[in-house]
């Protein structure tokens, strides 16, 4: 398990770590764990028992970086720090505490899970954690996480036919297809956690849906070597929720200078053409779908142009490698594949040819990606390829996540 470790003098020792998030039943984000890929797995954060000053360092760390976020956030504790009852300076009502390993239901450790919860913080049991001998155990937990990778489908009905009770959350881990999504949910699981790819669509015949035509549209728009903001003002005049999200971000403590701006020209004008298509392309995507679609296929999309970036292919390969990344994930955003969504754009040949056909270096850039972003939701070890690009992808993700706490999401 890796500790948190501080760095009093060089800020956030968090920009190491990625933000995985937890879903609810609609796919809205309710929480948030912090992990990171080590040399041989993925492995989450935990706060260990360190001096009282050191803690109350990385609690003000932890309160830091959820600022911008509106969910909670699952902590992991070792059991010495847990047994030792420090002080966590953090807000009770948005941290779920969890232990980092299995450990006997001693009357030391439910004492001081009861110390924790009497001061609001609520308390996650994994199943590998959870004795099943040891009810008391299981009755203080607020939230039971079932990795169901390795669980079958009448352990979860015999375990919640035992331990159910009112308010007691069911969190389904390592949740791979939208039809384990509807399974688990029918089973009566409240939380989702894994890789949310939906299964194989057939789509012939399928209509395309006015998102996903406004969305191609917007693509081309901003895609082109000159964009032309009087067409992308065109375009989003007819656009509220955008419109809205990206004035109310030209008008922040961030980009704000010594007036505010009115007007989409202004607004693209001010954020300049970078971090308009980024925040454009980024409400877009969230008008037309769920928040675990979104974070997804942005945080590959955003991947691919840095992996372009990194090879030295240069600005117009960047940002095919970024429509590519884009593109791929249509099924997830609007459920149409990616042919279907082709049809609707004039763009380059290499797209075309990594997305129908895989091959190409941009496939090989998808491939990289697709293969990180599976490895961090179900806890998959990296590969050897994968290695030289996983602060690459963790930076990334933050940053999306941190876009669309920003955005509401």
């Amino acid at each position: 398990m890796t500790r948190l470790s501080v760095e009093h003098n060089t800020g956030l020792a968090l920009a190491q770590y990625a933000a995985q998030p937890l879903f609810d039943t609609a796919k809205r984000r309710v929480a948030l764990e912090l992990l990171q890929r080590n040399k041989t797995a993925i492995v989450p954060l935990m706060l260990d028992n360190v001096s009282s000053d050191d803690l109350a360092a990385q609690c003000q760390q932890l309160s830091d970086y959820m600022v911008p976020y509106r969910t909670v956030l699952v902590l992991r504790l070792s059991l010495p720090l847990l047994l030792a009852r420090k002080t966590l300076a953090l807000e009770p009502a948005r941290v779920v505490l969890a232990l980092d390993a299995p450990a006997p239901a001693s009357p030391a450790l439910l004492s001081a899970i009861v110390h924790y919860k009497a001061q609001g913080f609520r308390f996650l049991l994994d199943d590998a954690c959870a004795d099943t001998d040891s009810p008391a155990l299981i009755a203080l937990a607020d939230i039971i996480r079932i990795d169901m990778a390795r669980t079958q489908l009448t352990d979860i009905e015999r375990h919640k036919a035992l331990y159910s009770r009112p308010g007691l959350l069911w969190l389904a881990d390592k949740v791979e297809t939208d039809a384990q999504f509807a399974l688990y949910k029918s089973l009566g699981c409240d939380w989702f956690q894994g890789y949310f790819l939906p299964d194989k669509l057939t789509v012939a015949g399928k209509q395309i849906e006015p998102s996903a035509l406004k969305l191609a549209e917007i693509i081309a728009c901003l895609f082109v070597e000159e964009p032309d903001i009087n067409t992308l003002t065109a375009l989003l005049q007819d656009e509220p929720a955008i419109v809205i999200g990206l004035l109310k971000l030209a008008n922040s403590p961030l980009y704000r200078k010594t007036r505010a701006v009115s007007s989409i020209k202004e607004m693209v004008t001010r954020l300049g053409l970078t971090l308009a298509r980024k925040w454009v392309l980024t409400y877009a995507v969230l008008s037309g779908t769920s928040a675990a679609a979104a974070i997804t296929v942005l945080t590959r999309a955003h991947c691919c142009q840095r992996i372009a970036a990194q090879w030295q292919l240069g600005q117009p390969q960047e940002q095919q490698y970024f429509l590519a990344g884009l593109i791929s994930g249509t099924d997830m955003l609007f459920g149409v594949d990616s042919e279907a969504f082709l049809a609707k754009l004039n763009i380059s040949s290499s797209i075309k040819q990594a997305l129908r056909n895989n091959s190409g270096r941009i496939a090989e850039a998808l491939t990289l990606v697709r293969a990180i972003e599976r490895g961090y939701a179900l806890g998959i070890n990296a590969s050897a390829a994968e290695l030289p690009y996983q602060m690459l992808y963790q930076q990334e993700l933050a940053e999306v996540q941190q876009r669309l706490a920003q955005a509401g999401y």
